[in-house]
Order: C-alpha cells, then sequence, then structure tokens
C-alpha cells in the first residue's frame, strides 16, 4: 500500500510539473508573439520614416526649383500671383502637351499673375520629358512611397491619389 500511495504521490509531481511546464511554455510564446509583433511595428515606423524623409528630399527640390523658376522672378519683378494653374499628368503625354499648348496660347498675357505649373502623378518618362520641354512652367513630380488606402473597397484610387497631391501641393505654395 506504500508503494502505491508513494507513486500516487509521484505522479501528481509529475502531473503538476508537467502542467506548469506547459503553463510556462504557453507564457513564453506570448512573449515571443509579443515580441515579434513589436518588431513588426518597428519596422514599419522605420520604413514611414524613410518614406518620410523621401517626401521631405523631393519637397526641398521642389521649393529649390520653384525659387529658381518663376516665383523668384514674379518676386523680384514686384508682382505677386493672383492663383496657380495646376495640370494634373499621369501617363498620357499627348494630352499633357495639347492641354498646355492649348492654356500656352491664353496665358501669355497673365503669365506674371497665373503661374502655371504640371502636377505629374506617376513615372512616365514621357510625361516628364514633355513638361520639362517647357520653359514658363514649374515641374513637380510625385512619388508613391506608399499605397493608397480607401474608405470602401472598389473605390476608385486616382481620386484619393489626387486629393493627396492637391495638398502637397497647396502646402508648398503656402510656404513660397
Amino acid at each position: 500500500f506504500s508503494t502505491q500511495s508513494s507513486s500516487s504521490s509521484n505522479s501528481h509531481l509529475d502531473a503538476g510539473r508537467l502542467a506548469e511546464a506547459e503553463k510556462c511554455e504557453s507564457q513564453l510564446h506570448a512573449m515571443i508573439d509579443q515580441v515579434s509583433s513589436q518588431q513588426d511595428k518597428i519596422a514599419a515606423l522605420e520604413e514611414m520614416k524613410v518614406r518620410q524623409d523621401e517626401e521631405r528630399v523631393q519637397l526641398k527640390i521642389l521649393i529649390q526649383d520653384l525659387e529658381k523658376r518663376s516665383l523668384q522672378t514674379l518676386i523680384n519683378k514686384n508682382v505677386v500671383p493672383v492663383a496657380a494653374v495646376v495640370i494634373m499628368a499621369c501617363n498620357r503625354p499627348d494630352y499633357l502637351q495639347r492641354t498646355v499648348e492649348s492654356i500656352l496660347k491664353y496665358q501669355k498675357a497673365v503669365a506674371s499673375k497665373f503661374p502655371l505649373f504640371i502636377s505629374q502623378d506617376g513615372t512616365n518618362g514621357e510625361v516628364k520629358k514633355k513638361a520639362l520641354s517647357y520653359t514658363q512652367i514649374t515641374f513637380m513630380q510625385h512619388v508613391d512611397l506608399e499605397p493608397v488606402r480607401t474608405e470602401r473597397p472598389g473605390e476608385n484610387v486616382a481620386y484619393y491619389k489626387i486629393a493627396s497631391r492637391c495638398s502637397s501641393i497647396n502646402e508648398c505654395f503656402l510656404r513660397s
């Protein structure tokens, strides 16, 4: 009877140790998951910082270009722009050319009051080349550094991009 009682006691001890070990292992896995989650957050924040740094560099270049071009000339002549004409462009250099030439036909007489800008949303080289071929235009290129998030599934991403660009362009004009 004493042997049976002692082995029963050992079984309870082993079961208790096993339960404690399983609990520790479960807690360890939970901690590993928390650390992994925190590492993912850190990586996402680092990526966001890199994107913001790249955007900052793009904005500095844009501001320098604005200062070198028409706005500095207008300031030197004591002419204050009334409003800017902004052409949004993406991947259609042929439409861009027709649009610019149509605007320039009427804009020459009032160019000092209505400076002309082309805002490219994309990386089409022909659009950029066409935009830079006009000396009376300031060119801005937007780089998509992070994906566009729509409010509802299936919405057109282009509208969100345009709204985002308008906000960026507005900031540039307010700083000038």
